[in-house]
């Protein structure tokens, strides 16, 4: 006579149910782990980016900048033909994204020189001599699919950026701007602090303002 293949018992499926409870604990938190890890790898990455550009500015005897593609997860690094200063127009934004200035409309809209007053040609003379080109220091780089800019605060900014480009400058008399950019994977947050003096950078989990940006 054959026998009916006997079902699982009340005991063996709360056994079951068991082990694989504590296979999706010992799981999630290597998963969370690894997820850090990128992180804090790409916070490093940027964090020797930052110092790298401090020190190769001075050598150069240019002014440089970091430029950070919030929408792109990606930066590079850039560079005039001389020392520059930043406008004393200050820069504008509107909802958390920076507004091109005028110097750069211009550059953009200016294809030919025919058309443009006396005026504006010598504007554009002198925008194309304080344009910023694309630097071999930092090609452009990504964070990568999982790894964002959340927020993005510079000393020149009128408020935090989420969202557009945002520079971080460089200058060859051996000063930098205060920053706070930070970096989220998931709920991971991970915030670098540029210090202006001596650029120095802390990578410190957690969101967090820089001193300039409290006062």
């Amino acid at each position: 006579m054959m026998q009916r293949p006997r079902g699982m018992t009340l005991i063996e499926i709360s056994i079951a149910l068991a082990i694989a409870g504590v296979m999706v604990a010992i799981a999630v938190p290597a998963i969370n782990s690894i997820t850090r890890a990128q992180l804090r790898q790409r916070a490093g990455q940027l964090a020797g980016g930052l110092r790298a550009m401090y020190g190769a500015t001075a050598l150069l005897g240019k002014s440089c900048r970091l430029a950070i593609d919030l929408d792109a997860g990606a930066y590079q690094s850039e560079c005039a033909q001389r020392a520059v200063t930043l406008s004393k127009e200050g820069e504008r934004s509107r909802n958390g994204e920076r507004e091109k200035t005028q110097e750069e409309e211009l550059l953009e809209n200016a294809k030919g020189r025919e058309g443009l007053s006396d005026e504006d040609k010598t504007k554009l003379e002198l925008a194309q001599k304080n344009a910023f080109t694309a630097y071999k220091e930092i090609p452009p780089t990504q964070l990568g699919s999982s790894v964002k800019f959340s927020s993005v605060w510079v000393q020149h900014q009128p408020e935090p950026y989420n969202k557009g480009i945002a520079y971080v400058y460089f200058w060859p008399s051996g000063l930098t701007e205060a920053a706070s950019i930070q970096l989220e994977q998931g709920d991971d947050v991970m915030t670098l602090l540029v210090s202006p003096l001596t650029g120095r950078v802390r990578v410190i989990t957690g969101a967090a303002d820089a001193p300039e940006q409290k006062q």
